[in-house]
């Protein structure tokens, strides 16, 4: 035989299992939210040692089956601490004077366009802007560098959305 529920104003109103889902749902998005901070702005947090470690990890898993997993992992590490102090340091770095979450300095327009021009010229073969890469980078050899172009000028025309080539040809002509 089972007691009917205490219908006094004291006694502990229990949750349905909707309304746990649903905090559950949202302390699972919060942690994907922190997830996206920088590593020094979790450390500003003052989160528990577990859940900072797991967002951590968070930021090197790519796979999407072990990423969602590890959401699931943060959500339920989220259910172990207080989201009240979170959410409050959560919103003070979003309301910090150098944006929303990172402090990244803004980009300059202009060594956009230097970069841009210089990687066009460079994906048009420029004889002058090869020799001036290959004698600024002494690791890099003239063969690495056809490579990287012509895999670049091969992915452009395929149109691929990412290519490699094109990324690191980007990286060395920002470091020049």
């Amino acid at each position: 035989m089972t007691l009917p529920p205490d219908n006094t104003p004291d006694a502990p109103q229990s949750l349905s299992k909707t309304k746990k889902k649903k905090m559950a749902e949202n302390l699972q998005k919060l942690g994907e939210e922190l997830s996206l901070l920088a590593v020094n702005q979790l450390e500003q947090l003052d989160l528990d040692p577990d859940l900072f470690k797991a967002l951590v990890e968070a930021k090197s898993i790519t796979a999407n089956v072990a990423a969602r997993r590890h959401r699931q992992y943060i959500g339920t590490l989220m259910r172990q601490v207080d989201p009240e102090p979170v959410l409050a340091a959560l919103e003070q770095l979003k309301s910090a004077p150098t944006g929303l979450y990172s402090p990244k300095p803004g980009i300059d327009p202009q060594s956009v366009k230097k970069t841009r021009a210089l990687l066009d010229k460079l994906l048009a073969w420029d004889d002058a802007l090869m020799e001036t890469i290959l004698s600024a980078e002494p690791d890099m050899d003239r063969q690495r560098l056809r490579q990287l172009i012509r895999n670049a000028n091969k992915d452009i025309s395929g149109q691929k959305k990412k290519s490699k080539s094109l990324l690191v040809l980007k990286e060395i002509i920002a470091r020049i």
